[in-house]
């Protein structure tokens, strides 16, 4: 908390009292408040830059001259830290301008032991570019703007953004901060590093033809076309010798591109391996049941020869396993582990969730002159996943993070696909051929019977989504799809989509549903596993033709896209067991054995990668969400030379993109905006933001700039004796405030005023 740390009071030529008050973050509050000693010359000065009229944040600097009364007195405020040191200044008891110290900048005579003069200097908005953005989550403009300000750490008297004229509605009322809201994971990039807060600011305001600016304890969000039409005019009183005259910019040609930030691709990282854990690729644990062990994990290495002899000399390691119970973007059951696989010879680098895998060893037995080779094995993880009814299904094994589904207006066009890349496996090295190794032990045996008797797996799940705001839990089922009889085959794309229904006892699931592994080309003579695998959009498991789609599909579960409530929510994937079926073409799953031949018994692998959760279009022939830039050109005036470009993060498409995270959203109704309305004109924002960079670049605007009397007053239009009915706006002010005087650029405004000419 901030506590008063030090206080002092001047009169201005006018007769305008001004207190400063200078705060500090603190446990408790001061004993003492010290007195300020002002400067003569100078005490303090308030400084807008100049800010060209399509730029949006308009910070300010104010610097003040105190006398320290001792060596070194102010040196403890200049903390590394933003915004634990705040000033506030009132003129006449009223707040008038409040910022933090910028400890970028410190300075003060050193061979003084004291009356010096220092200089502090401190800033509104300007430590936006060092502070990054944290929030989650759909959020409010207003929701935004007021935690951009709370982290600069200012004393800010409200919002006003009563200047705003956009409507949301060619017929409605002009829009307010907290009528438009927007995604706050268009804030963070794909490594997941967030923007800063400047940026941040304005991305969601520039769009929108918006600026911000502190004036008179206020901070003020308003458009230049609502300046113009809405804010109260002033007159502007020079107060000096030496005023000038000039021209503002013109510009050739306007260019506005949107880049969408739609959502693409998987929504789950793909990586859970924790980083702390570093996987020594020349450590090798070669017949050793239990494996080896390193920075809290575990690894197990496997043979590259597919000879038993050659075991017993234990070089011959094709890759290394590594095991963790911590990782990252899923959940784990009691037994499932995270795992890394480390190729030496074979295999690939991957990683994701084990949940069962066996450790083997090849060992002499019998004496030097009439001795043999043998193996051992053991498992490892959870090996109870076998179904032991259609009718249930056992706990999560593991559990994704949430990702985040966006609310939409045209559910019925989108889906989304589930995806799992799966190793299961009989083979002890599941990257080499399989051999018979002794009698009991025919894993090429056991591999052709995978492909003969092993055509369908089925993987319970429960595919859950819950709405933002709501308690409710809703979950995925194809439970009808899978078990219907092999007499009513299964053969189109839009009959394994599967349907949503109201989720009720995770300790006895009401529903789930099956992801289901079979080879599309071949569902009869070849397995769905072996190797590493997709699923596919869940059949029951038939032996009929499938149509070319379907062959042709790419791997996944399609499912249909969630919409309730309207706002979006949080989905996640539960991988269950028990519940898990192998079983042959040919025989309806709710009366088929489960693991013919034994194949359960035979199984030495089950590793799954983190699934894929991907939004796709709901159509045959484009399935590919669009991640197009929107873009929109216009020609302001072509005798100019130069032409402004503005690339945004936030915007609106004339269609639509449903899963850009740049969009802006309705506030009340939670529908992604295509449209806007200012000045009559009902379009795009971007293409409303071309119009009020006409307004203003079209033609020559004339700029006044020079000392004039100080203006006290809060954000406001400006006219001037010679002028005519022109009306200006202050670009830029440095007030002396004891003198009452500024340095002012003023720069000729306009109202929207452009039609567009295609």
């Amino acid at each position: 908390m901030k506590y008063l740390r030090y206080m002092g009071e001047f009169v201005s030529v006018a007769g305008v009292i001004w207190r400063v008050e200078i705060l500090q973050e603190a446990n408790a509050e001061f004993d003492v408040i010290g007195s300020l000693t002002f400067s003569a010359d100078e005490p303090l000065v308030i400084e807008w830059g100049d800010k060209s009229k399509e730029e949006v944040i308009c910070s300010s600097v104010a610097t003040l001259k105190i006398i320290s009364p001792g060596d070194r007195t102010y040196e403890d405020l200049y903390s590394i830290e933003v915004g634990r040191v705040r000033l506030d200044v009132y003129r006449n008891n009223a707040l008038y301008w409040s910022g933090c110290i910028d400890t970028e900048f410190y300075e003060e005579p050193y061979e003084m032991l004291n009356g010096y003069e220092v200089s502090l200097t401190f800033s509104d908005f300007g430590v936006l570019d060092r502070l990054k953005y944290d929030l989650s989550d759909m959020r409010t403009l207003y929701e935004i703007v007021n935690y951009c300000a709370g982290r600069c750490g200012i004393n800010c008297g409200g919002i006003d953004d009563t200047l705003i004229s956009t409507q949301l509605t060619a017929s409605g009322s002009a829009l307010s901060l907290k009528s438009l809201q927007v995604r706050s994971d268009n804030f963070y990039d794909e490594d997941g590093e967030a923007s800063t807060l400047a940026d941040v600011i304005k991305g969601i305001l520039q769009p929108l033809a918006l600026r911000m600016i502190q004036r008179c304890g206020k901070i003020y969000i308003y458009d230049l076309n609502g300046l113009y039409n809405k804010a109260s005019v002033k007159q502007i009183v020079w107060d000096g010798d030496s005023q000038t005259m000039g021209v503002d910019k013109v510009y050739n040609n306007a260019k506005i591109t949107w880049s969408t930030y739609a959502q693409s691709g998987n929504l789950l990282p793909d990586k859970c391996w924790p980083e702390s854990i570093e996987t020594d690729a020349s450590l090798m644990a070669l017949n050793n049941l239990a494996g080896g062990n390193k920075n809290g994990a575990n690894y197990f290495s496997y043979h590259y020869s597919t000879v038993l002899d050659d075991w017993i000399d234990a070089t011959d390691c094709g890759f290394t396993i590594w095991t963790a119970t911590e990782g990252n973007n899923a959940e784990l059951g009691e037994n499932v582990r995270f795992f890394k696989i480390v190729p030496q010879y074979d295999g690939t680098e991957s990683e994701g969730i084990a949940i069962y895998w066996k450790s083997v060893r090849g060992e002499k037995v019998g004496n030097s002159s009439n001795w043999h080779a043998e193996f051992s094995s053991q498992g490892h993880g959870e090996g109870a996943i076998p179904a032991t009814s259609i009718n249930s299904i056992g706990p999560a094994l593991y559990k994704t993070n949430k990702v985040w589904i966006p609310p939409v207006d045209n559910a019925n066009k989108l889906a989304v696909r589930i995806s799992i890349d799966m190793l299961l496996d009989p083979r002890f090295n599941p990257f080499e051929s399989a051999s018979n190794l002794i009698k009991y032990v025919e894993q090429k045996d056991w591999y052709d019977l995978f492909n003969t008797y092993g055509n369908f797996i089925y993987v319970p799940v429960t595919i859950k989504f819950q709405p933002d705001g709501s308690d409710t839990i809703y979950v995925w089922t194809n439970r009808s799809i899978v078990k219907q009889s092999i007499s009513n085959p299964v053969t189109t794309l839009n009959g394994t989509y599967g349907s949503w229904v109201t989720y009720t006892n995770d300790s006895s699931p009401n529903d789930w549903g099956y992801l289901c592994y079979y080879d599309a080309k071949d569902h009869v003579d070849t397995s769905g596993v072996l190797g590493w695998k997709k699923n596919r959009p869940a059949i029951n498991p038939h032996k009929n033709q499938l149509i070319s789609v379907m062959e042709n599909a790419e791997a996944g579960q399609y499912i249909p896209y969630p919409n309730y409530g309207g706002r979006g929510g949080k989905l996640w994937v539960e991988v269950r067991g028990p519940g898990w079926y192998i079983v042959n073409e040919g025989t309806d799953l709710a009366n088929s054995e489960n693991g013919p031949k034994g194949l359960w018994n035979k199984v030495s692998w089950v590793l799954m990668k983190i699934p894929e959760i991907e939004i796709m279009n709901n159509t045959q022939f484009d399935q590919t969400i669009s991640t197009d830039d929107v873009e929109y050109n216009a020609e302001i005036n072509s005798a100019a030379k130069e032409a402004i470009e503005i690339d945004t993060i936030c915007g609106t498409s004339a269609e639509g993109v449903p899963t850009a995270r740049g969009a802006y959203f309705d506030a009340s109704t939670w529908k992604q905006i295509k449209e806007l309305t200012r000045a009559g004109r009902t379009t795009q924002v971007e293409d409303l933001l071309i119009g009020t960079l006409y307004s203003q670049f079209g033609q020559r605007r004339t700029t006044l700039s020079g000392e004039a009397q100080i203006t006290h007053d809060p954000i406001a239009t400006y006219k001037e004796d010679n002028q005519g009915d022109k009306k200006f706006i202050l670009v830029e002010d440095v007030q002396d405030v004891i003198k009452d005087t500024s340095d002012t650029t003023f720069i000729e405004l306009r109202p929207d005023e452009y039609t567009r000419n295609d």
